[in-house]
């Protein structure tokens, strides 16, 4: 048996990554770290609204290849200058309502913002949309715009503009127009890139994706956007020098919300979904079928996830 070979894709650094799946190994590049396997516990939503270590708009998921332009989500800035899409929930935003007890309003400047986000969104998905539609590139066929999040914000923004008695009703609802938001963005921003003629340019940090085909693998570390390569510890001779431990999911640091089911009133979309497989799991998230979950490119990677199941009695 011939000994394995130098990589034949870049890579700033690797992982044995046996918690993701065992005998194998993570390659990644346009990252500062290789984050830890998802925990097999039922996700929660946490008192800032996200879903902790399984917050899909903040760590990479295995690639899908209906959904491409997923890996161009950017992550949330280092510095204080946050907009709207990746602006903490704080009880600044809202007021006591006029003539109810213990009611809110969302304060009109915030609404604002929010609804200036969607009209961007409106605005720069609107032709890519109907490219994608029309286009007769078979390299498009496959590729599924997102139609669900540009719906869901409407309807979430919809509920902004309404009474809130829950804080936690608030939070989450606030918490699903920027996911939907940044999917929009991150669409345009992938549509724009594939049909550009000019090289890949300088970006922030993407939440990226990951693969075990080299060849996409590669191609995405050329546009600079994160990238995690897994694949059997066996495929390359890997430089020991670029070794590191995997980081833990430290992204989303606040403590579980408290739950109230009293005052948990909203539809089903805004909280976990319950999978079986948790390489499923944005994929349901999204409100997309998990049928769609392309077989090469997710399964394959969380064959010791198969036994997982999310729980439908702790989405708190």
């Amino acid at each position: 048996m011939s000994s394995p070979q130098p990589p034949s894709v870049p890579y700033e650094f690797w992982a044995p990554a046996d918690d993701w799946r065992p005998g194998h190994v993570m390659l990644a590049a346009n990252v500062d770290f290789i984050p830890s396997a998802p925990p097999r516990t039922a996700p929660v939503i946490r008192v800032d609204g996200l879903w902790g270590e399984h917050e899909w708009t903040l760590y990479p998921q295995p690639y899908h290849d209906k959904f491409p332009y997923l890996p161009w989500i950017p992550l949330p800035p280092r510095n204080s200058l946050c907009n709207v899409l990746r602006c903490a929930v704080d009880k600044t935003m809202w007021r006591p309502h006029p003539s109810k007890t213990n009611t809110h309003l969302v304060r009109p400047d915030v609404l604002d913002d929010i609804r200036g986000g969607l009209k961007a969104a409106k605005a720069v998905v609107a032709i890519p949309f109907h490219e994608i539609i029309t286009s007769p590139s078979p390299s498009f066929s496959s590729v599924q715009h997102p139609q669900q999040a540009y719906i869901r914000a409407f309807e979430a923004v919809d509920r902004l503009e309404r009474e809130f008695e829950a804080w936690r009703d608030f939070v989450e609802v606030f918490r699903n127009v920027q996911r939907s938001l940044i999917e929009l963005f991150a669409f345009a921003d992938w549509w724009a890139e594939v049909n550009s003629k000019s090289g890949p340019s300088f970006r922030a940090p993407t939440r990226g994706a990951i693969f075990n085909d080299a060849n996409l693998y590669a191609s995405h570390v050329y546009r600079s956007l994160a990238s995690f390569l897994l694949i059997p510890s066996t495929t390359y001779s890997l430089d020991p020098q670029k070794q590191v431990e995997l980081s833990p999911r430290s992204l989303s640091k606040s403590e579980p919300m408290a739950p109230d089911p009293l005052r948990h009133s909203l539809p089903h979309w805004y909280y976990p979904p319950d999978v079986e497989d948790i390489a499923d799991f944005e994929t349901a998230a999204r409100d997309m079928p998990v049928a769609w979950t392309s077989s090469t490119q997710l399964k394959a990677t969380s064959d010791a996830w198969t036994k997982w199941r999310i729980g439908t009695t702790m989405r708190v």
